[in-house]
């Protein structure tokens, strides 16, 4: 029952991603990022496509890194960097 809530909650996160691109109001790369650590966290399939799209494009590397430090980002976000780091 959790891999479908999760990838449930990936779906959303990526919907409100999209929402906030379009209003100024909502900082949609916030809920981009939320989503990556969900898909990596639960799948491993997400974390082999998270790690490749970080070494493939920087500035997703540093939304993740922007994230990191955001006050509203979860407090686990810097395992993600760790199990997604395309140098290690």
């Amino acid at each position: 029952m959790r891999k479908p809530l999760m990838a449930l909650a990936i779906a959303a996160c990526l919907v409100m991603s999209v929402v906030g691109g379009l209003l100024p109001i909502l900082q949609g790369w916030i809920f981009f990022v939320i989503a990556l650590y969900l898909l990596a966290t639960e799948f491993e399939t997400g974390r082999i496509w998270v790690k490749r799209a970080r070494g493939r494009w920087p500035i997703l590397d540093r939304w993740i890194i922007q994230a990191r430090d955001h006050k509203w980002a979860p407090s686990h976000l810097k395992e993600f960097e760790d199990i997604t780091d395309p140098t290690k």
